[in-house]
């Protein structure tokens, strides 16, 4: 029997597929906390569970997507890189991640014609001094996307002098902005180190387990690449969660075109499938304050989830996150800490994350103060605000928030997850603790507890259907403002006395995560579609880390050159020249050299059997455009 092992480790929960690959089902799933200090003992966890008594050798593809590029690179983690402009000098309004920064000559023109040459001796010079000062070496040339050689050209330079690593600007994005490539290729080079120690444990760990199959990640749009691949442009796996899941959602419903709706522990994802795959992003997307020149899926990520904290405003109106917090029921309470919720009227408790080393340098004096009066224990929070006040702590809320934001102390409260212990959907983990929570919020807002908890649940998923309309109106109208929009406010309200608004979306809703089969359901409905309950729903992204495929998208540009009867064909390595009058023949070779270059760009992942997809846009004003789309399957050897 041959079978394949699917992880995701997302921030809450780290799931696990045993998939079969001759019948084509799931065999085994598991579904584990996260072990955010150590996150491959999580993923080897799960792997274990999944795998069971399965011999390691029968064992042939393992695929992992996982937070670890995003979480790094929000983190601010990495040493610095040393970055060369091509061509252009970045104002000093441009901002950048941690780097050393140098303007070397050497450009081209928009149709990647030399202007200037490259400054070689420049190069030599400056990589010469930075060699031991910087992690690696990001090069983002003028109109490189038009034509690489002066990025070729440095990248050359830095093999011949050192073995730091070094990325082009034109081989992680195929799009004009010099500015996101140059902070994309910086961010890429930081993590390099980070991702590249994550995959050598993690081959490491499987080589002991007697699993020697290939290991694959799950690129931000939804793809499969090499674990070598991954090593050299890990800043692509970013979001690799929610594109997985999309994925899974696809494989399980056997749905081409829907919505996926991923409720996760701190976010719900939301995603379209267009033929098959999902739509991606017109513009590269955004990690903490970083604007990249990244490919990923077009994803709406909302700070709604199964873990937001429950709270009321000064109005008693309901508050879901964007805050975590551990859920009461599966905060490992004592009976004595929850007698302690009368008291003091709170039901959301502190406790230091016993993981997380005790670097306090990032406090002030009365930050660390506060920290240390948190003790060993699990601690209400009122009372821990209280001994913060007899201490002249005055500015507790700030404090706590602080510590919650590095990670250092974490929050059991009331979420939706233990709402639905109270309804009585849900029944893992203590139900005491839940009711009593809900008792604390129900009673500040004068309301019986079981009618809170319902009112909590509706108001949950009137947010997400909301939040899922923004996409689409946003997806048309990207400028659209929600804030303080009247018309926005009139759609929403459910009674009109005159004239009814009604949303209907002509596309299925496709639930993945542990709570869709609960929450989803009255979200569809509220949209006017209908709601699929697929099978293995709750790890849909384990089973999209081990159902994707290796597929590669490309965009070939032509452009006439009318002064000598020729076209220019832009692809992504290099531009090429057609010697030819007719348009139409033109785009005939230019659809000939894309088919060519995205399958070498397949294979080199490590994909095989490519099926093409091809959509030309009309040639207008002197200009085509080739889209070209390879989808392989994994090659297993």
């Amino acid at each position: 029997m041959d079978y394949a092992v699917g992880v995701d480790a997302g921030d809450t929960f780290t799931d696990a597929v045993l998939f079969d690959q001759e019948e084509e089902r799931v065999k085994e799933v598991t579904k584990i906390r996260t072990t955010h200090d150590d996150l491959s003992r999580g993923i080897f966890e799960a792997i274990d569970e999944v795998i069971g008594e399965i011999d390691p050798e029968d064992v042939i593809q393992v695929s992992l997507s996982s937070t670890l590029a995003t979480n790094s690179i929000v983190e601010e983690r990495g040493g610095p890189v040393g970055l060369l402009t091509l061509g252009w000098k970045p104002g000093e309004d441009r901002e950048f991640p941690r780097s050393r920064r140098v303007y070397v000559p050497g450009r081209f023109n928009p149709r990647g014609e030399e202007l200037e040459p490259l400054d070689e001796e420049r190069v030599t010079s400056v990589i010469e001094e930075w060699k031991n000062k910087v992690v690696g070496f990001a090069v983002s040339g003028y109109f490189s996307v038009r034509n690489p050689a002066h990025e070729n050209r440095v990248r050359e330079i830095v093999e011949e002098i050192t073995d730091k690593p070094v990325i082009t600007g034109h081989n992680l994005s195929p799009q004009l902005g010099f500015y996101e490539r140059a902070v994309t290729a910086v961010l890429n080079v930081k993590v390099v180190p980070i991702i590249n120690s994550f995959i050598d444990s993690a081959k490491s760990a499987l080589g002991d387990r007697g699993i020697h199959a290939p290991l694959l990640v799950v690129k931000s749009d939804g793809t499969l690449a090499k674990s070598k691949e991954a090593k050299e442009k890990p800043i692509e796996t970013i979001f690799s969660g929610p594109a997985a899941s999309a994925i899974g959602a696809r494989w399980l419903s056997n749905k081409d075109d829907g919505v996926v709706i991923d409720i996760g522990g701190t976010t719900v994802d939301v995603a379209v499938l267009r033929n098959g795959l999902p739509t991606l992003a017109k513009s590269g997307v955004s990690v903490g304050k970083w604007r990249t020149k990244v490919r990923s899926m077009n994803l709406r990520s909302i700070g709604l989830g199964g873990d937001s904290q429950i709270e009321l405003d000064k109005e008693g109106n309901l508050i879901f996150g964007p805050r975590t917090a551990r859920p009461l029921a599966f905060g490992d309470l004592s009976s004595e800490t929850l007698d302690k919720v009368d008291v003091y009227g709170d039901a959301s408790f502190v406790k230091k994350r016993e993981e997380i080393g005790k670097d306090l340098s990032k406090l002030t004096d009365s930050e660390v103060k506060f920290y240390k009066l948190i003790g060993g224990e699990m601690m209400n929070r009122s009372r821990l605000m209280d001994i913060a006040r007899e201490e002249g702590l005055i500015r507790s809320n700030y404090y706590l928030r602080k510590l919650e934001r590095l990670g250092l102390v974490r929050r059991v409260a009331l979420t939706p997850t233990d709402l639905l212990h109270v309804i009585g959907e849900y029944t893992a983990g203590s139900r005491e603790a839940p009711r009593l929570g809900t008792d604390v919020l129900a009673g500040e807002r004068g309301q019986e507890p079981g009618l809170f908890a319902f009112e909590v649940k509706e108001s949950f998923e009137k947010e997400i259907s909301f939040e899922v309309m923004k996409k689409f109106i946003r997806d048309e109208k990207p400028g659209c403002d929600f804030g303080n929009n009247s018309l926005w406010d009139y759609c929403k309200e459910e009674e009109k006395k005159d004239l009814s608004v009604e949303f209907d979306l002509d596309l299925p809703v496709i639930g993945v995560g542990a709570p869709a089969a609960v929450f989803l359901p009255r979200v569809a409905e509220r949209l006017g579609a209908d709601f699929l309950e697929v099978e293995n729903y709750k790890v849909g992204n384990a089973v999209g880390a081990v159902t994707g495929r290796v597929s590669r998208r490309i965009e070939v540009l032509v452009v006439e050159k009318t002064e000598a009867d020729q076209f220019l064909v832009f692809l992504p390595n290099g531009r090429k020249t057609i010697e030819e009058e007719d348009e139409e023949v033109a785009m005939d070779k230019a659809v000939s050299l894309g088919k060519k270059s995205v399958s070498e760009l397949v294979r080199k992942s490590g994909g095989e059997d490519i099926n093409l997809h091809i959509r030309k846009e009309p040639f207008s004003h002197g200009r085509g455009k080739v889209h070209v789309t390879a989808i392989g399957s994994p090659r297993l050897d």
